[in-house]
């Protein structure tokens, strides 16, 4: 017999961008948080009065799992007990760090949703708690409205000081345009704030973090999840075969004789071919930024430094889209003008963001094997003829790709019958019709 409503127990889920962040955290002594850079200390877990690095790993596994379980303080102070009696921590100091530390990874999660949201929601709106606690360079932020990729939120995305409970709120255009709010676009200056309470008046000259707090975690974060440029021969895919299931919704029907899993791309309805301009073709000789930047902007990223979230169609993964992508982690420079690649970032965007197809195909990387996901993607120039394919590989946390577009549209059977041979493994989507 089933239970009845009353009978009923609800347990919220985790949040998994908030637990992804946390997982994603390294435990470091204090000394060497110390030396990192603002990017890299979003990635390391540390706290002070802790020397040794078992008790820092302890204490950040008992906040995972505080997070992970939606616990109280009081549960996380009986689970790190052990720890906190052997540092010596008293009640408030305890509290600093549970709630510190679970507001940042929230706020880190919240940023990576928002960020995947920008599009319907580009406008963002700081929140303060406006209480007795809320300190003055927070509480005359509240209300504030930011494009969400205003340098604002570089430095001033929550948590910014310890226990901070302020928080950011996305709006769309109706909104802003319905509450009448005015969208800022100069930082905040020195200003005056008003306790509504007491009627009191506080002179803040730096409105926002307090001092160590200057970062946006999230998105410090979401840069390194980026995956990483491979060179070529770094990666091999072995020859597979080549698997699908027919019909759904993620499946165009293709009637055509031959194999069902891969109609020929030589008879291809003009419309799953992309038309592209030459001035779509970016020039050679031009600064590693200026390919970068217009990498970014085919994804609405004006921002340098700004990054997004995209998810895959049909296999729903999603993918960090920053910078990153297009710098080389060894040695910390751009990777864009391999093999002239650079004239052909704007067609590799745009196969990232709209495959005709995706391919969950075999790879090998440094004696490992792994699963890749491969995207593919033809472009035309005028008329309907071929001229070019770009294809995104996946490796893990890497990514290789080849793009060629002549848009003369010669050499077009040469071309094909290389792509033919990228379409191995398992069919996990396809461009409808």
């Amino acid at each position: 017999m089933p239970p009845s409503i009353t009978e009923l127990t609800v347990k919220p889920l985790p949040p998994e961008e908030a637990l992804a962040f946390w997982r994603d955290k390294t435990p470091i002594t204090a000394e060497v948080f110390k030396s990192l850079e603002a990017g890299a200390r979003a990635r390391a877990f540390a706290v002070v009065g802790l020397a040794r690095l078992d008790q820092v790993s302890a204490l950040q596994t008992a906040l995972a799992d505080a997070l992970e379980q939606g616990e109280t303080l009081a549960s996380f102070q009986k689970r790190a007990a052990a720890i906190i009696e052997e540092a010596g921590w008293k009640g408030r100091r305890v509290e600093n760090i549970f709630r510190t530390n679970v507001q940042q990874a929230y706020q880190a999660g919240r940023y990576v949703q928002m960020r995947r949201a920008s599009k319907a929601r580009p406008y963002w709106q700081y929140v303060a708690v406006q209480d007795r606690r809320t300190r003055p360079a927070h509480a005359v932020l509240d209300g504030k409205v930011y494009p969400a990729d205003h340098e604002f939120w570089n430095a001033h995305y929550p948590p910014n000081g310890f226990q901070c409970r302020c928080t950011v709120r996305s709006l769309s255009p109706r909104q802003v345009e319905a509450e009448r709010l005015t969208v800022e676009r100069n930082m905040p200056g020195p200003q005056v704030w008003t306790d509504a309470k007491t009627g009191m008046e506080h002179f803040v000259n730096m409105p926002g973090p307090d001092r160590g707090f200057a970062g946006n975690p999230g998105k410090d974060w979401l840069q390194g999840l980026a995956p990483s440029p491979l060179d070529d021969g770094a990666v091999v895919f072995p020859q597979a075969p080549a698997l699908c299931r027919r019909g759904g919704p993620a499946f165009a029907d293709h009637d055509q004789k031959g194999d069902p899993c891969r109609p020929p791309l030589a008879s291809l309805d003009p419309r799953h071919i992309l038309p592209i301009r030459e001035a779509d073709l970016l020039p050679r000789g031009l600064a590693h930024t200026a390919y970068v930047r217009a990498f970014l902007a085919e994804f609405g990223l004006n921002d340098m430094d700004a990054s997004t979230v995209i998810t895959l169609p049909g296999v729903k993964m999603p993918v960090v889209i920053s910078k990153a992508l297009l710098i080389d982690k060894a040695s910390g420079e751009f990777k864009v003008t391999k093999e002239g690649r650079e004239a052909y970032l704007r067609l590799l965007a745009r196969t990232i963001k709209s495959p005709y197809e995706i391919w969950l195909t075999p790879a090998a990387l440094a004696g490992r094997r792994h699963a890749a996901l491969r995207l593919i993607r033809l472009f035309r120039g005028k008329g309907t003829t071929i001229g070019g394919f770009a294809v995104f590989s996946l490796i893990g946390r890497n990514w290789h790709g080849s793009t060629v577009f002549n848009p003369k549209g010669t050499n077009t059977k040469s071309m094909l019958e290389y792509l033919e041979r990228q379409r191995a493994g398992t069919l996990l989507y396809r461009e409808g019709e």
